[in-house]
């Protein structure tokens, strides 16, 4: 075996007659929408007594040795922030694309280095950004029209599958709080009535279609606050009759000077 073959089985295998424990664990490949961001989930494990000091993240290279073709390197600092090491330097190894485009397209292997030796993860993940893609809103109700109290779950999707996307929801134009694939509504009011969109960034470039939720009154369904309310208006009603009968009866009530006049009528 000449001296450069056995350097690439090292490379790829980690150190001769090392402890099989070198691994680096990605899923094999996914697609991304063009203009949304991803998150490559990563892990990676080495023999016990080593300690990592270098990480590293390349395209299409197969040893990610470099260094000017290398998304991320932990030794070196880049204006370019599009490429975000999510992981540490003990086991996670989770990389995030930021605002993907066509370009990005690529075979991305992690490599790590240790005091001892380093290894890089021989199969990679292949990710794909498409465009064109329509996003849409799924819900888990085949009606639009919800009752009062009713739950509902919305779904964002498109023809690739999420890896952990970015998904931002809004209704009626209006930008949500909850984040994800996933939007859970539970316990609805006539408040969650509207059109519901949602959009694999934050710049709402690849925006669905719109979804339209409409909540509906339960007419079988306890309103504690209308009995209240009912109760409320009932008791002010009686207590403004007991008020005016009180006020009609004093002034119908004969006072002193009445009194007098009688008294001298019948002496």
């Amino acid at each position: 075996m000449n001296p450069w073959t056995l350097s690439v089985l090292l490379l790829l295998a980690g150190p001769l007659g090392a402890d099989p424990g070198w691994h680096v664990e990605y899923p094999d490949s996914f697609c991304v929408v063009e203009g949304s961001t991803a998150t490559i989930p990563c892990s990676f494990t080495h023999p016990a007594g080593l300690r990592v000091g270098r990480v590293v993240w390349c395209p299409n290279l197969q040893f990610c040795q470099r260094l000017a073709a290398n998304v991320y390197d932990s030794k070196i600092v880049r204006a370019d922030r599009k490429f975000r090491y999510l992981g540490d330097l003990v086991r996670n190894c989770t990389l995030k694309i930021i605002k993907t485009v066509k370009r990005d397209t690529a075979r991305y292997r992690f490599h790590f280095e240790t005091n001892g030796d380093g290894y890089t993860g021989p199969k990679g993940v292949i990710v794909n950004v498409t465009n064109g893609e329509d996003v849409k809103v799924r819900s888990s109700v085949t009606d639009n029209v919800v009752k009062e109290g009713g739950q509902v779950t919305l779904t964002c999707t498109s023809a690739c599958s999420f890896h952990r996307l970015d998904v931002h929801w809004y209704r009626n134009g209006h930008a949500l709080s909850e984040t994800g694939p996933a939007l859970h509504l539970s316990n609805l009011t006539n408040d969650d009535t509207g059109n519901y969109t949602c959009s694999l960034d934050s710049s709402g470039q690849k925006t669905s279609a719109p979804w339209s939720l409409v909540v509906v009154e339960d007419e079988g369904r306890f309103d504690w606050r209308l009995t209240v309310s009912v109760v409320v208006k009932v008791l002010l009603a009686v207590f403004l009759l007991l008020l005016a009968g009180l006020v009609y009866a004093k002034r119908s009530a004969p006072g002193p000077e009445h009194e007098i006049i009688y008294s001298e009528v019948v002496g």
